[in-house]
């Protein structure tokens, strides 16, 4: 594990990956912290990175997460409910650096995230870089409104699994990447002005989790 000591502060965002077995069950590590026995859990900024972790994890003293399968977390509540459900520790590995701590203030850190936008966000985009607008329903089915959204995702898988559900509005094969609040402002600009209401991440059913775009824009 290269790298310097990782702050808090300095925690990845996400989406990021914990290590499970065969089952999805996850997996803890029994040490001493402190001169204290303590069960220790791991989270990785990548899957790469979580994958070289556990192939090396018996040279590393950590050998019950040996030859485990990364799964990601993909937003603060997911790594709140994991950092809460009964390690004492959790070791937090990113390109950056690396740091132990607390379970309870990785899960305080993570609650705090909570509602936050996770960077980088993907849109599916065409060759000239231009990601269309999405037609939504909103209303009763008699009134037929329909309102425009820009969708974000948090993954590229996600964005992919969006595509090919929904094979019948025609979207583009490529993605784009927005990877802070001055791209996401950006892209809210131009799909304001392109007629966007709201801004939906990970759009799965319909305006439940939408963005007025207007607030992405300030």
């Amino acid at each position: 594990m290269d790298g310097q000591e990782l702050r808090l502060d300095e925690m990845p965002l996400p989406p990021l990956f914990k290590l499970t077995d065969g089952s999805g069950q996850e997996v803890l590590q029994d040490t001493v912290v402190g001169g204290e026995p303590a069960k220790v859990g791991a989270l990785f900024s990548t899957r790469a990175l979580a994958e070289e972790f556990s192939g090396n994890a018996r040279d590393l003293g950590m050998s019950a997460l040996s030859g485990l399968e990364p799964e990601e977390l993909s937003g603060w509540d997911a790594i709140e409910v994991y950092a809460a459900s009964g390690h004492g520790y959790v070791l937090v590995v990113s390109e950056r650096g690396t740091g132990l701590f607390h379970a309870s203030d990785i899960a305080a850190h993570a609650a705090e995230g909570t509602g936050e936008i996770p960077f980088p966000l993907y849109i599916l985009s065409d060759e000239r870089g231009e990601s269309p607008l999405i037609s939504v329903q909103t209303g009763d089915e008699v009134a037929g409104e329909e309102t425009l959204v820009a969708a974000l995702f948090t993954s590229t898988g996600k964005a992919r699994a969006f595509r090919d559900r929904a094979s019948y509005l025609g979207l583009p094969d490529l993605l784009g990447t927005i990877d802070d609040r001055d791209g996401l402002r950006r892209h809210a600009l131009v799909a304001g002005q392109a007629g966007a209401v709201y801004a939906v991440v990970d759009p799965e059913s319909g305006l439940s989790e939408a963005i007025p775009i207007q607030e992405l824009t300030l």
